[in-house]
C-alpha cells in the first residue's frame, strides 16, 4: 500500500487496532484514525498500518 492510497473514511488496521481515517497529515505521514467501537481517536504512522485488506479489532485473534 503506498501513501497515497489512503483517504479519509477508509477503513485501517494498525498495531494500536482498527478505525476509520479522519484526517492525513502528509507533512508528517500521520494518520488520525477514530476507533470503530468506541469512536476513541488515535493516531499512528503510516508505517504502522497494516497492509491487509481485512481490519481487525484489537481483541481479534488469528488461528
Amino acid at each position: 500500500m503506498q501513501f497515497n492510497d489512503i483517504h479519509i473514511g477508509m477503513k485501517c488496521g494498525s498495531k494500536k487496532g482498527s478505525g476509520t481515517v479522519t484526517w492525513i497529515d502528509s507533512s508528517t505521514r500521520t494518520i488520525y484514525m477514530a476507533n470503530t467501537q468506541e469512536n476513541n481517536s488515535f493516531e499512528v504512522n503510516f508505517e504502522e498500518i497494516i497492509d491487509d485488506p481485512q481490519a481487525h479489532n484489537r481483541e481479534d485473534t488469528y488461528y
